[in-house]
Formats: C-alpha cells, structure tokens, sequence
C-alpha cells in the first residue's frame, strides 16, 4: 500500500477518536458552566426577592421602635380625645409611607391593644372606613401576652400575598419594655404591611423566567423546590427562609439545544481538519531531508549561535522556527530570573536582599568621602484594613500605584536628588524604603518625608478605589544613626515605629528616646503574640443608680499583670493588639471570662444587675465578629437582657452604614448597646441619633469640665438632650461629691468614677459586699 493511502487510513479513526473524546470533555464543561450560569441567575433572581423582603424588613425593623418611642403613641395613650390622639398616629404612620420612594405598600395596618387584648387603635391605608383587622392578629398577640414575649416578627400569607407583622409590647406610661410584675398592664403594639412589591417580583418571575418561589414556614412546597435540580434558597433571620427553583424542563430543553450545537460542530471540525491534513502532508512529507538534517548538525556542534529560522513553510522551516523560539524563550527565563532574584515581583522595586547590597554599597562609598545616607522605612498605616474589606486584589494595585507615585516624588524635583541619587526597594509587604545620598543638607529629607506624606492627603485614589491609608516615615542617617546597612535599617524601622504610635501619617527621625519607646512598643507586641491568658484578669467597677445610689451594674475592665514587663496600662497594650489584629481573641476572652462571673455577681448585686463589656468600634465593621458573638452567646445559655455591650471608640469608623447595620445585628441577639467615652469620640450627635443604641457613657473629660460655670451648663444641657432623645444615661469618672449632685440634678440615670468605687477584681466585690452586710 503506498503511503498516501496508508496516511488517509490511518488519520480518520485517529481524529474521530481525539474530537470525540474532546467534544465530550467539551460538553462535560459547557454543561456545568450551563447548570451554573443558571444557579447565578437563580441566586441572583433570589438576591432580588431578598433585597426586596430586606427593604421591608429594614424599613420595620428602623421604623417600628422609633413609632413605639415616638411623641405620637405617647400622646394617644395619655391623651383623652381619642379622635386627635388617633390623628396624630395615622399622620405619623401616612408621612412616613409618603416619604418611602422605593418601597410600595399596598397595605400597612397599625393597632395598639390593651391589656385585655381589646383594640384600642386601628388604622389601614385601604381608605375604608369599616376596614376591620386581620384576625390572626389578636390570637398571635393573645399568645404572645401568655408566653410573655415582649417583641416578635411573624410572616403571614394569605391569598398569594405575603405580609409582614410586627408586635411589641410596653408600659403604658414610660413607653419602655414592662416590668414582669407589670406584665398584665402592658399595651401591645402591632404594625402589619403587606410586600407587595415582593409577591410582585415573585409573580414576575414566575411568568418571565420559568421559575417558582417557596416561603419556608408558610409555603408548604419547599420539599418539591428542593428536588429541583437547581435550586437556591435564603435565610430569614427568625421568619424563614426564600427557596428559588429553576424548571427542569427550562434545563433540559437548553440542555438538548447544546447537544445539537456540540454534534454539529464536531462532524464539521472532524471533516475539515481530516481534509487540511490529507493536504499538508500530501504536500510536504517528500521535502528534502538533508537541508535541515545539516543546519541541525551545525546547531549541535556548535558551529552556529542559534538556529536560523527559515521563511519556508515546510518541515525545515517549522522545526527552524521552534528552535529560535525555544531560545528565545529560554533567554526570557533567564531575564526573569535575573529580575525575580533582585526585584520585588509586585512593584518592580528592589527587594531587601538587592536593596540591601545596595545599601551596604552606598554606605562605604559614603565612609570614603564623608558623605550622609538616608534611609527611609515608610510603613502604609491600614493596609490590613484594606487587604481584610476590599481583598488582597485591590491591596496589590494600591501597593503598585503607591510605588510608581513614590518613585514620581522622589525623581520631580532638583531640590531633593538626582534621578541617580536614590534606590527605591519594597521591604515586606506594605514597607518601603528610600535610599538617599550626595545630598548636602538635612532639609532635603524634610522635603522628601512631606513629599511622600502628601501623597495620602484626604486618603489614597488608584485604581481599585478610595481607601483611607496613610503612611509612618521613619528616617535614619548614616553615620549618625548606624554605621552598618542592618542598624540603619532596624533604627529607621524603630523610628517609622514611633511615628506610626504617636498617631500615624507623620515622619519621625531616630533617637534614643525614640528607640526606647519603640522597643517597650515592640515588647508589648511580642508578648500579646503568646495569648498568655493566665497573665490578664478581669476587673468590675461598680456602676450606681443616681436616684438610690445602690448598684445597678458593674462595667468588666481588662488589666494585664505581665511576667516580663510588670504591668501594662491598657492604654498600652490595647491600641497595639487593635492595629496587630490581637483584640478580637482578647475581647473574647474577656467575653468569656465575664459570662462565667455572671451567676457570682448577680449573687451580690442582684438578678437585675446590668453587666457591662467593652468592645472596640474596630469590630463593627465585621459580620463575622457578629455572628461569631451571637453563637457565643447562644452556647452560653446566659439571659442576655443583663448584658450591654459598650463600644469603645479608639479608632473612627469609615463605614457608617455598615457600622449601623452591625449595630442592629447586635440588639437583634438580644444586648443591649451602650456608647463609651461620649465626648471624646468620634461619633457626632447625627450618627448617634441613627444608632440603635440604649444607653450613653458621658466621658470623664465633659465631667472634668465641669468645675467651669459655662462649660458645666453647657454639660447638663447635653444631658437633657440625651435624656429627651430617649437615652439612658451614665456619667462616668466621677471624683467630686458636687459634681454627682450637679449630675443627679440633671436627671442622669448612673454613676460612676472613684468618688464610689475602683475597679476590683470579683472576690474584692465580694468581700466589699460582706463588710457593708455586717
């Protein structure tokens, strides 16, 4: 058989075979990423109906417990004519469905019920006068007034229309949570609404995408959502949750559409390739050898640099093309090595090793003609910040942006330095430094450091965003500061330290001092590393009812006996284990701590005693640390109607909104929330209207001012605001008997400071508690 037609023998079966198992592998991929586009659509179809229910719920859950608070319900439960009282509620409840723009609400219901479950109240917007409440309501609220729940949600569905019931109880005069003793007088109130734009949404997708939605908890069809063979679904907090299924018709007729298509294609690529084939090496399989056999010869013996690469399109030409791009190639291999062994992959910087040499290189040259070197270790404060919320995607294109912005200062301006004059290197991951030299006075590296810090004024725009970074210079010089490359740098690192602990986007210069107070800060850092446990306790001061001055609550305070370092002011060590990303084991801890002292101190105080605990702000803008508390307290089996948590501003938030959201999480677990250090912060009086916070801390520093007759007026009056805006408040740092009687005037709630108590650890509460029993 000739070997023309030997080929056509041999190449059909092999190039059936290879595209059939090809296609089929191709089919395997095409139809999972078919099934998964369908599964995002799903999900994102479902993201819709959640973000819609979340409006609701979030409209609810702002709404409600202002209206309960408000002036208007105040008003029609201690004002007798019922027709203004009623007025004023549908005013409050018709103005405020006005004001919703993106929410739609075919109907919305309020009623308050008196104790014997009668109606006191009802208003709809259907405009029907003889409207009459859904009769579901009356026997969950009955039921809820038995089991003793004070607030609730329920999800209702009636007719293909889902709506939403809210159900709080209060007292009747103070408009607050009752008393168990008073629990039989209490008033319910009930906002019920329908989502309309929800069923809406839900109806659409229905009819437009094929696709069916299941309320679990109300809807009996979850099991058939379930065996869909796409399915997603989305939890409800304490309602339920949204199940989503595609039809499997919908998949299966895609399904059989990519069939078609796959077959298709594989009989004509089959077909063509069997033809291109036949033609090529029918064309070329009888080209002359010895041509390439030769110019091979000369590559292997050396008598030739690299392979020449011929412009034919035959054997000869191809295998002479593959040699010059393995070559190639291989060149570029050994560029990169060469670049990856100096430079930083990311930045194009030098690395620390390159950078060191050069440091070391500059430094004797600097020895030989009595010349400066300068080293600075910039340290971008926040950039954890930024890799932890926005990824480590957006921290790569800040840390380029920043290195070709850093190069830009140094190399614009003739007062600083040549373009000759410097090295540039990337230390770790977010330290840089400058290498200055041949420079003649020290200005320049004030003009540099300034350079470098207006850079980051108002934050840091590239690329990925707006982030709020900064940057801590420490500067170095040779030979004042060290006369070897590992000094200058472990000095200048000890400098950037400083700088970064006395408040950050600021330049420090080595010194003594400095170094002392970098090494006490770096030994503090060392030692929060161990989470040595054994070496923190938890310290209770007393917090005292103004109007009894007895013991309303005790707040847990951190103290830190350590065995290498003695004792450590938590103005210390706290700020440190925050910026190291410590606090949250500590604050857990703490958590913990507390919640096993909790059965001790209501023995001594009382079961109604409220039990403070410090949480740093740095924690509101994670979900996790809420969900990961939340579970903490589930396990803990604690009533966590004692428990408020105080957030602790040692940092501003950036955030708000996540921060508000947070917020709501927190009081949706069932604590109460507190702001610390009021005065001293961060948070304006705008923000902490939107909180949903219980209680505020009047910080020591407002107390302190007090002692000013125009500065204490202006203190009381802050009070009385906040005790007007529904507040609870405590005054803290407390040292002056006039200064509680000012206080107690005011109208504050608590007190706190040293004028009453210390803070002690529980077996001194203990002791303390049997010396005033005898």
């Amino acid at each position: 058989m000739r070997l023309s037609r030997r080929v056509r023998v041999l190449i059909l079966p092999v190039l059936v075979l290879s595209y059939l198992i090809t296609f089929i592998g191709i089919y395997q991929v095409q139809k999972k990423s078919l099934i998964d586009f369908l599964s995002s659509q799903a999900r994102l179809q479902l993201n819709q109906l959640a973000d819609s229910m979340n409006r609701y719920l979030s409209f609810a859950d702002t709404y409600f417990p202002s209206l309960v608070r408000s002036a208007e319900i105040r008003q029609y439960l201690n004002v007798e004519d019922k027709r203004f009282k009623a007025l004023a509620v549908e005013g409050n409840l018709e103005t405020t469905i006005q004001d919703l723009d993106e929410i739609n609400f075919h109907y919305i219901s309020l009623a308050i019920f008196f104790p014997d479950n009668s109606i006191e109240f009802y208003y709809e917007n259907s405009g029907d006068p003889f409207s009459k409440i859904d009769p579901d309501i009356p026997i969950i609220v009955k039921k809820m007034r038995q089991e003793k729940i004070i607030s609730n949600r329920y999800l209702l569905s009636k007719n293909n229309k889902t709506r939403l019931l809210y159900i709080h109880f209060i007292d009747r005069y103070t408009q607050r949570r009752p008393l168990m003793k008073e629990w039989e007088q209490s008033i319910a109130v009930v906002m019920a609404f329908d989502a309309t734009d929800f069923d809406a949404l839900r109806e659409t997708l229905r009819k437009e995408q094929n696709s069916e939605t299941f309320i679990s908890g109300v809807d009996n069809k979850k099991t058939k959502a379930t065996n869909a063979l796409i399915s997603v679904d989305y939890k409800i907090p304490n309602l339920g949750s949204i199940v989503l299924a595609v039809s499997d018709e919908e998949i299966s007729n895609q399904l059989q559409a990519l069939e078609t298509r796959m077959l298709l294609s594989f009989m004509i690529l089959t077909l063509c390739s069997y033809v291109m084939l036949i033609f090529l090496i029918k064309r070329y399989i009888t080209s002359p050898i010895e041509v390439l056999e030769n110019d091979l010869t000369n590559v292997l013996e050396g008598n030739k640099d690299k392979p020449n690469a011929y412009d034919s399109q035959d054997e000869v030409g191809s295998l002479s093309r593959a040699f010059v791009r393995v070559y190639e190639q291989l060149h570029k291999v050994y560029e990169v090595t060469k670049e990856m062994a100096e430079r930083d992959a990311l930045t194009k910087l030098f690395n620390r090793r390159t950078f060191t040499q050069c440091l070391e290189r500059v430094i004797n040259r600097a020895h030989r003609k009595v010349k400066k070197v300068a080293l600075l270790y910039i340290d971008l404060d926040n950039f954890k910040f930024v890799n932890d919320k926005f990824g480590h995607e957006a921290g790569d294109i800040l840390l380029k942006t920043f290195a070709e912005r850093l190069q830009l200062s140094v190399r614009t301006t003739d007062l600083v330095i040549n373009v000759n004059d410097h090295d540039l290197a990337r230390l770790a991951g977010d330290e840089f430094a400058v290498l200055l030299h041949d420079f003649d006075k020290d200005a320049v590296l004030y003009k540099v450091a300034e350079r470098i810090l207006k850079l980051f004024e108002g934050g840091f725009d590239c690329e990925a965003g707006h982030f709020p970074v900064s940057a801590s210079i420490g500067i170095a010089v040779y030979p004042d500061d060290g006369s070897t490359p590992a000094e200058l740098i472990s000095n200048a690192d000890s400098a950037m330290y400083q700088a970064k602990h006395a408040g950050k986007n600021q330049y420090a210069f080595y010194s003594q001092e400095l170094a002392i107070q970098a090494r006490r800060d770096k030994e503090i850092e060392t030692e929060l590393k161990k989470r040595d446990f054994t070496e923190f306790e938890v310290f209770y001061m007393p917090i005292y009812c103004a109007k009894k001055l007895t013991v309303s609550g005790v707040e847990a305070l951190l103290r830190w006996q350590s065995t290498v370092l003695g004792f450590v002011s938590p103005a210390e060590f706290i700020p440190i284990a925050e910026s190291r990303g410590y606090f949250e084991t500590i604050d857990f801890w703490v958590i913990g701590q507390v919640i096993k002292d909790i059965p001790k101190l209501q023995a001594l105080y009382g079961m109604d005693l409220k039990i403070a605990i410090n949480i740093s702000s740095a924690h509101l803008s994670s979900t996790h640390f809420i969900d990961k508390l939340a579970t903490v307290f589930s396990e803990s089996q604690v009533n966590l109607s004692v428990i408020q948590l105080e957030i602790t501003e040692t940092f501003e938030i950036s955030d708000i909104g996540k921060v508000e959201k947070n917020l709501a999480l927190l009081r949706n677990i069932g604590v109460s929330l507190a702001i610390d250090d009021f005065g001293a912060g961060y948070t304006s009086l705008v923000q902490l209207l939107n909180y949903p916070i219980d209680t505020i801390k009047v910080d020591k520093t407002l107390v302190d001012m007090m002692v000013d007759n125009r500065r204490c007026a202006m203190v009381i009056s802050l009070i009385k605001y906040l005790k007007h805006q529904g507040f609870k408040v405590t005054v803290e740092g407390i040292e002056h008997k006039v200064q509680a009687e000012q206080l107690i005037a005011a109208g504050c709630d608590d007190l706190q400071g040293y004028l009453y108590c210390k803070p002690m650890p529980l077996n001194c509460h203990t002791q303390m508690v049997k010396a005033s029993s005898n």
